[in-house]
């Protein structure tokens, strides 16, 4: 049994961490509401943007990973230095990189557009909406991805409260900026898709520079050290695994959203509502993956791996129980949440069948972020990337086809088929994580 100091360290980051979750799952949630109530079609694009906007900035935040695993050996170990040096080089990373996966996204958002709507794309009312609502939001891939390893490595020192505060004003912002834009309050313009658009850019770029601010004036453990070659080698030999299972999983991932994309418009406004009532449960197992990898990180650099071991299990009890929490309501109140974002008939009965499936899945994704995240923190990114290649890539894209289109599913074969995908790599990442061998990795 963990002690109650354990107990307490892994609810110290755990709650803060699931807050920002919950604040995130609701501003994602209203921010589809709002285009919602705006029009089925502009709910309907977000479909397509939200997938290729998720899987580009995913992919090549992946070298957090490294970043998470290094600074926290290092906290935890009390080796200031090489901790603010590592940060110097992540964030200059960030900003290189965003510059170029900004202008990329920026360039490239019609091609990926009408590829994810099929034949029908070209004739589509979601496609322009996609491009405007993608374009202007890659202009921001600089600050998104400063925003996101800041992120990371204020939970790698322990500070998960920073971060939630960061999101609740960010969030707020974009919230307020999207509604007046969207609908056209007083004197501004009726923007539809584009005002949302500009809420997203607005709150990204608030959340990066108060995330400097909060690191510079606030933050009493972290520093910005000169960035060195040494440490970019460092962090990239512990991403590199996480770049290939992000690079797997989205290609996955993609292939997925592009079966939903030839299903047609009901189906597509369906699963966006849908994905946003799921993100309650998405972020609530990342924020107890949060945990386990911090104190992983933490505990190995102190030389403790018991203790390592014994706070990523108390981190998937308490996940798998709030998760299954989640689940139950979901199975509940299927019929009001998916309601809340249409009034149609078809999307409100599909929906409500999906949710029974979703309601499932919830404490499997639960254990999977949780090891996963633990395995990660430990410095074992390959691990993930094997679980990546055999769920994402293979499980989930064949046998999401199979239910969907051989046997005639639908959408509902979608949600089935991506149920087991989450079976296959929470018992292969659990495996992994019972092993042991994450406890002898070097950083």
């Amino acid at each position: 049994m963990p002690s109650s100091d354990l107990k307490k360290a892994v609810l110290t980051l755990a709650w803060p961490a699931l807050i920002q979750g919950l604040l995130s799952t609701l501003i994602l949630f209203t921010d589809r509401l709002i285009l919602g109530q705006y029009s089925d079609t502009a709910l309907g694009s977000m479909q397509v943007s939200g997938p290729l906007m998720w899987s580009t900035f995913s992919l090549f935040g992946a070298y957090g990973s490294g970043v998470l695993a290094i600074i926290g050996r290092s906290i935890g170990a009390k080796d200031d230095v090489r901790a603010a040096e590592t940060f110097g080089t992540a964030i200059t990373i960030a900003i290189v990189l965003g510059t170029i996966v900004g202008y990329a996204g920026y360039t490239c958002a019609p091609t990926l557009t009408l590829w994810l709507l099929g034949e029908r794309g070209a004739q589509s009312d979601i496609a322009p909406l996609a491009i405007t609502y993608l374009q202007t939001v890659m202009l921001s891939g600089p600050l998104l991805l400063l925003g996101s390893v800041t992120h990371v490595a204020f939970q790698a020192s322990g500070d998960t409260k920073t971060p939630m505060w960061l999101t609740l004003f960010s969030g707020f912002m974009n919230l307020i900026i999207s509604w007046v834009l969207v609908f056209g309050w007083g004197p501004f313009p009726e923007l539809g898709i584009l005002g949302a658009a500009i809420g997203t850019v607005c709150a990204t770029t608030s959340n990066a520079l108060l995330a400097m601010m909060f690191l510079m004036f606030r933050n009493n453990r972290l520093r910005i050290g000169k960035p060195r070659s040494p440490h970019f080698s460092a962090i990239m030999n512990i991403a590199w695994p996480s770049f290939g299972e992000k690079i797997l999983f989205h290609t996955g991932f993609l292939i997925f959203a592009s079966y939903i994309g030839r299903l047609g418009d009901t189906e597509m406004t369906t699963h966006q509502a849908l994905m946003a009532i799921e993100s309650l449960g998405f972020i609530g197992a990342n924020a107890f993956g949060i945990a386990s990898g911090t104190l992983a990180a933490q505990f190995l650099g102190e030389k403790k791996p018991q203790k390592a071991e014994d706070s990523v299990l108390f981190s998937a009890k308490i996940g798998i129980g709030t998760l299954s929490g989640i689940g139950i309501f979901f199975a509940l109140f299927a019929p009001w949440l998916v309601g809340l974002f249409s009034t149609n008939t078809e999307v409100l009965s599909l929906g409500v069948q999906c949710m029974y499936v979703a309601a499932i899945a919830q404490p499997l994704m639960a254990c999977t972020d949780v090891f996963a995240g633990a395995l990660r923190g430990a410095g074992d990114t390959k691990t993930p990337l094997a679980a990546a290649i055999f769920g994402p890539l293979l499980v989930r894209p064949i046998l999401c086809y199979i239910l969907c289109f051989t046997f005639d599913m639908g959408l509902l074969g979608i949600w089935i088929g991506s149920t087991f995908d989450w079976v296959i790599r929470s018992i292969w990442l659990y495996h992994a994580f019972s092993k042991g061998k994450w406890k002898e990795i070097a950083v």
